[in-house]
């Protein structure tokens, strides 16, 4: 699983890229809706 960040409410939450083949860099902005607020974009925030 990968972990994002809202980029409105700033809530973090998981969805896995790789089953959706998707990739993203760190810090990249994707169109991933926050389970928390619903806003349409979220930073990608990999783990250490």
């Amino acid at each position: 699983m990968d972990r994002f960040q809202c980029a409105k409410c700033g809530e973090t939450f998981y969805f896995d890229l790789e089953l959706e083949n998707m990739t993203a860099q760190p810090e990249e902005e994707l169109p991933l809706a926050c389970p928390h607020c619903d806003y349409g974009w979220s930073f990608y925030q990999p783990e250490d």
